[in-house]
């Protein structure tokens, strides 16, 4: 069995993989989930929150394991899992982007934003946060998800975002971040990152197996089963 270490996205936290988890363990995996600087329940202070700070602490994670891990970034998380992987490549088995960014050298989250679709936020310019437009949050992430209790929990828990993470520059290379195998799974009925743009992002930088999944941007609340399966596969 393998080692999984799952990277939550934007506003988010290790809460999103709640009902990933146990499933994965229950198959005898290996699952590893934690809290990005200033998020879920970490309270590192929003201008203290860079992408260097997220890849530091998933790193460190990383070399605490005994094995190779399977690294598994959603949304913003991609962004974390590709630069965590040019600095520990030889500690990652395989990459997997579950509707996540996937960017290229030289590339920020925010300049892969351009011109995109994406969550409607306001910017708090005090902490330079941005805060989510509650009206758009159900119909962005949790379009596909029927259950109530879930969507109200996850309402609740979703935090404002330090934005400093979204700037900074992706520095990559073949030699370390390009020798790992990578994976993506396409949520096609994402409003957050629509599936063409996700595309956009799997054909420029390509992937061993492209894996699609009829779900929304959270599809470990809306196909928690399939995606624990698909990522069961991949072991």
């Amino acid at each position: 069995m393998s080692t999984y270490v799952l990277i939550h996205g934007a506003w988010q936290g290790e809460w999103a993989w709640e009902l990933v988890k146990p499933k994965l363990e229950s198959l005898g995996h290996t699952v590893v989930t934690l809290d990005l600087p200033g998020s879920g329940q970490d309270m590192t202070h929003p201008q203290q929150v860079t992408l260097d700070a997220y890849v530091t602490k998933v790193a460190d994670v990383i070399n605490q394991q005994n094995e190779k891990v399977i690294l598994v970034g959603h949304s913003m998380g991609g962004i974390v899992i590709t630069q965590t992987a040019e600095h520990v490549s030889d500690k990652i088995d395989k990459l997997v982007y579950v509707g996540a960014f996937l960017p290229k050298n030289g590339e920020s989250l925010g300049s892969k934003l351009t011109g995109q679709k994406g969550p409607q936020f306001t910017v708090n310019e005090a902490d330079m946060t941005a805060v989510l437009v509650p009206e758009t949050i159900e119909n962005t992430f949790l379009n596909a998800t029927n259950d109530e209790a879930i969507k109200e929990a996850a309402f609740k828990k979703m935090r404002p975002q330090a934005l400093a993470p979204f700037q900074q520059q992706i520095s990559i290379s073949e030699e370390k971040f390009g020798s790992v195998d990578r994976y993506y799974m396409e949520t096609t009925l994402d409003n957050a990152i629509p599936i063409d743009f996700q595309r956009i992002m799997n054909t420029e930088t390509p992937c061993k197996q492209i894996i699609s999944l009829e779900a929304d941007h959270s599809p470990f609340f809306s196909k928690p089963d399939e995606l624990v399966e698909h990522l069961h596969q991949l072991r």
